[in-house]
C-alpha cells in the first residue's frame, strides 16, 4: 500500500507495527493520549524499579494485611532496637504439681512468637508467684526457648541452675514467693519459624505440693490473695 501524507496532518497506508522500534519517543505522545483501554491487562516489571511519587498511594489503597511468608524483611540502617511486635501470654487460674524428684522443673506457661524480620532479638519478660505446702522450701524458675534454657546461672557442681538463687517460703504456708525476670534473648532462626518460650518452676523435693498463683493454704477469706502469671515477648530489630 502506498504511504500518503496529506495536507490534513494524517498519514495513510501504514499497517499495524509498520514503524521500526524506537521510532516514537515519549515526547511524541500527547498528554492523556493513551487511555486505560489501550493498556495491557498486566504489566511485567520483572527486574524493574518502580518509583512512586510522594502521596500517590493512600492508606485506603493498601491491603489490610501484608503476607511476608517466606520473605526476608530488610530494615533501613539505624532501625536496630525498634520493637517490631509484642506478644503476651497469661495464666490467671491456679495450678499445682507434686515434686517427685530433686531438680524437677514443671511447666507453668508457654508463649509463642513468630519473628517477622531476620536476626531479631527477643526481649522476654515474665512474672509468677509460687506457694508450697511445706514451710521453708527452696526453689527457682527458668525459661526454655524450645528446649534450651536461657537466662540461667553458670554450671556450679550439683547446684540446680535457674534464673534466681534459692528462694524459699520461710515462715508460713500462707506466703508466696514472687519470681520475675527480664532477659534479652538472641535466638538463631529462619523466617516462618515459631519460637516457643516456656516458663518452668522448680522446688526441692521435700516441698511436696507446689502451687502457682496461690499460697499453700489458700483460705477463702478477704485476708488471703491470688495472683496472675504473665509472659511478654517483644521482637527487637537487630
Amino acid at each position: 500500500m502506498t504511504i500518503e501524507i496529506n495536507g490534513s496532518g494524517t498519514i495513510t497506508g501504514l499497517t499495524a507495527g509498520g514503524l521500526p522500534d524506537g521510532s516514537i519517543a515519549t515526547d511524541d505522545i500527547a498528554n492523556n493520549a493513551v487511555t486505560a483501554g489501550k493498556l495491557a491487562t498486566t504489566l511485567d516489571l520483572s527486574g524493574k524499579t518502580v518509583t512512586l511519587a510522594n502521596g500517590s498511594v493512600t492508606a485506603g489503597q493498601l491491603a489490610t494485611t501484608l503476607d511476608l511468608t517466606g520473605k526476608t524483611v530488610t530494615l533501613p540502617s539505624g532501625t536496630g532496637g525498634k520493637i517490631l511486635q509484642v506478644v503476651q501470654g497469661t495464666k490467671t487460674d491456679t495450678s499445682s504439681f507434686s515434686v517427685t524428684g530433686q531438680g524437677q522443673f514443671n511447666d507453668v506457661l508457654t508463649t509463642n512468637i513468630t519473628p517477622v524480620a531476620a536476626s531479631s532479638d527477643i526481649l522476654v519478660m515474665w512474672y509468677t508467684s509460687v506457694g508450697t505446702a511445706v514451710i521453708g522450701q527452696r526453689g527457682t524458675c527458668r525459661v526454655l526457648r524450645d528446649t534450651t534454657a536461657i537466662g540461667i546461672a553458670d554450671s556450679a557442681g550439683s547446684r540446680i541452675l535457674g534464673s534466681h538463687g534459692s528462694q524459699s517460703v520461710s515462715d508460713a504456708i500462707n506466703r508466696t514467693v514472687h519470681y520475675s525476670q527480664n532477659y534479652l534473648d538472641t535466638p538463631t532462626y529462619t523466617l516462618t519459624d515459631t519460637l516457643s518460650y516456656k516458663l518452668q518452676v522448680c522446688h526441692e523435693q521435700s516441698a511436696g505440693t507446689v502451687y502457682i498463683n496461690r499460697e499453700g493454704t489458700d483460705t477463702d477469706a478477704n485476708t488471703h490473695f491470688r495472683g496472675a502469671t504473665y509472659m511478654i515477648l517483644m521482637e527487637v530489630a537487630g
